[in-house]
């Protein structure tokens, strides 16, 4: 038996590799690094490259980014008071959910970021001297090909190679971690497509669309049926980003990926109908890129050996619930569980097994509500209060949830 797999009286630490330097590789290498353990992470890029906008982030997320040391103010969120509903044509608001005293309830805010800013921030608070833990190391142009689950060895496409005791496939949602402890990944097109955009709040000044930018609120329209706008701050409100679902039929199927370029007027013509503000929003707005979804069916397991997935590699899930992120967070928050000093005493093999049990049903439960969420706005997590209904996932049992999936 390897000394990895000995069980032992006290804590051991290991040699991590961890694939993937986005957002859940950064926060599995954080949590990991916190809990005593010697992390390198494995970049195919030259540097991540971390695109896109907002990231709404709910308690069940924002409290381990805070539990790890992670400097919030720099990441300049919004923290969100309200969820607002308006009326497709008009803009009217038609609903409004006012969150409370959010932190007092939940334990931590609900705050929204851009990604750029929290990749950034995470990337800077795993290396840095300062704070618990060995600080990690970023290798980069290192595009993993070959997994051994059971010796621990990574092959890289440029023809070098590292052992590690415990290997964290964190490449996203073509995974070749994933194909490599033989997971093959069922999944289907789904019917919508997304747009997302971003304008500066000077922008939106200048066109009298200042309360979109003092809201501190996600803002929505449409959600029943594929067609919906989720609007939303960040960047210390100097910035809104919008996602904007459509039918994948509008223009063709044949485009693949969600970086894909398009203009302000194919943005707006894709929306006939909607609010003459959003649409007047859209044709100053910026950084427009289309992202094609696919619904991806319950992975059979997410460990084998030494290997384990988290994020997108494990549990791809729709944006309708805003989940994603989150779920890679608590995902590496049961990893630095797991195999923290109270915990773990050499078995790496039991330690995944247990991050599985522990984590798996939970995440597969929101990506399950994340597929109703995209055509039943009312499936969404916040609107709880008079929605309840059987198999509907409320904001207080989904933070129970994120309680209880714990070691």
């Amino acid at each position: 038996m390897s000394p990895i797999t000995r069980v032992q009286t006290s804590f051991v630490a290991l040699d991590v590799a961890v694939l993937g330097s986005g957002l859940g590789g950064l926060c599995a290498a954080l949590s990991l690094r916190r809990a005593g353990h010697k992390v390198t992470l494995y970049e195919r890029f030259d540097f991540a490259g971390e695109v896109g906008a907002s990231l709404s982030v709910a308690s069940n997320g924002s409290r381990w980014i805070e539990r790890w040391g992670v400097d919030v103010p720099s990441v300049k969120p919004v923290t969100l008071q309200r969820l607002i509903m308006h009326d497709w044509e008009t803009g009217t608001i038609k609903n409004k959910y006012d969150l409370g005293d959010y932190k007092t309830k939940f334990g931590s805010e609900y705050y929204n970021f851009h990604r750029i800013d929290m990749h950034q921030t995470l990337l800077d608070t795993v290396q840095q001297e300062g704070g618990a833990g060995i600080p990690c190391k970023i290798i980069t142009n290192h595009r993993a090909i070959e997994v051994d689950s059971e010796r621990g060895i990574v092959r890289f496409e440029n023809g070098s190679s590292a052992t590690a005791d415990l290997i964290i496939g964190a490449d996203g949602i073509r995974s070749n971690t994933r194909q490599q402890i033989g997971i093959i990944p069922e999944f289907k097109a789904s019917e919508s497509c997304c747009y997302r955009c971003i304008i500066s709040a000077e922008k939106l000044h200048s066109l009298g669309l200042t309360e979109f930018i003092t809201n501190n609120a996600i803002e929505f329209w449409g959600g029943y049926g594929i067609n919906k706008i989720v609007l939303s701050a960040c960047h210390n409100n100097e910035v809104v980003s919008c996602y904007c679902f459509y039918p994948a039929s509008h223009n063709g199927l044949d485009k693949d990926g969600w970086n894909i370029s398009a203009t302000p007027q194919e943005l707006v013509d894709t929306f006939p109908g909607l609010d003459k503000r959003i649409k007047q929003l859209f044709l100053h707005s910026e950084d427009i890129k289309m992202w094609r979804l696919y619904i991806h069916e319950e992975y059979p397991y997410w460990q084998q050996g030494i290997v384990g997935l988290l994020g997108d590699a494990a549990h791809p899930m729709l944006p309708d619930q805003s989940q994603g992120f989150c779920q890679g967070i608590e995902d590496a928050a049961a990893l630095g569980l797991v195999f923290s000093e109270d915990h773990f005493k050499g078995d790496v093999r039991r330690a995944l097994e247990l991050y599985e049990e522990v984590r798996k049903p939970r995440a597969t439960r929101v990506q399950k509500a994340s597929a109703k969420a995209r055509t039943d706005l009312s499936e969404r997590i916040g609107w709880s209060t008079g929605l309840e209904r059987k198999d509907k996932l409320t904001i207080e049992e989904h933070i129970k949830e994120a309680e209880a999936a714990k070691p």
